[in-house]
């Protein structure tokens, strides 16, 4: 699909969710062409392609990347994914609170950093909760989950700063905490997302197109057997 337009996409640098200004293009494709002895093209096939497409956000001025993969000879639909910044979460599995929750915090990274951290430490609640962790408050519930094995080692740590920042920001005094700083703390809450719900979302689909495809070899290789 050609863009020649603006459209509308949540830029990760700053928040802002608005239409951005189309600024470049580049792809590439995977094609199957057949030709006879003299050069000329007897059969093409494309068989896959993908687009990427470079917008400007007018509010920070910072270059947003989405591409787009389709699959082109099973007629698939187009799939498209946010390239640069990578902080965007794939909506896919994720309870739909969760999901609303920390896209509004990261629309708060350009507007004010306490907020920003105040709203991720939030999502992160969200996550225990639904996750049914038990505890009397959120240090409690991720020590819960962890003895559960819901968190792994690596989460852990990364909760421990997500509430630590999120704590600092809820107090009075002017915190000093920078740019590089919220973007981590962002990526964290994204890779927990991520584990928790997007990726078992992912290898289920995976699982079951390869099952789906085993019983269409079998199927095929009854009939040739008849």
């Amino acid at each position: 699909m050609e863009r020649i337009k603006n459209e509308v996409h949540t830029c990760f640098h700053c928040g802002n969710t608005g239409l951005l200004k189309p600024i470049g293009k580049t792809g590439w494709k995977n094609e199957d062409i057949a030709e006879d002895n003299y050069g000329n093209v007897i059969s093409y096939t494309l068989i896959e392609h993908e687009d990427w497409y470079i917008f400007e956000c007018p509010v920070c001025r910072k270059p947003v990347v989405i591409s787009e993969y389709t699959f082109d000879v099973a007629d698939a639909p187009p799939e498209t994914t946010t390239e640069y910044p990578t902080v965007a979460v794939s909506p896919d599995g994720v309870p739909k609170e969760i999901y609303a929750a920390f896209e509004s915090a990261v629309k708060t990274k350009g507007i004010d950093y306490s907020i920003c951290l105040l709203s991720l430490r939030r999502v992160l609640e969200m996550i225990c909760k639904d996750k049914g962790a038990i505890g009397r408050d959120l240090e409690k519930k991720i020590d819960d989950l962890i003895e559960k094995k819901i968190f792994p080692p690596m989460i852990e740590d990364a909760c421990w700063i997500i509430r630590q920042m999120g704590n600092e920001a809820a107090h009075a005094d002017k915190i000093s905490v920078y740019t590089y700083d919220i973007e981590q703390v962002i990526g964290y809450v994204a890779t927990i997302i991520d584990y928790l719900y997007s990726l078992p979302y992912r290898v289920g689909k995976m699982k079951t197109k390869i099952d789906e495809r085993k019983n269409n070899t079998k199927g095929m290789q009854i009939k040739e057997k008849k």
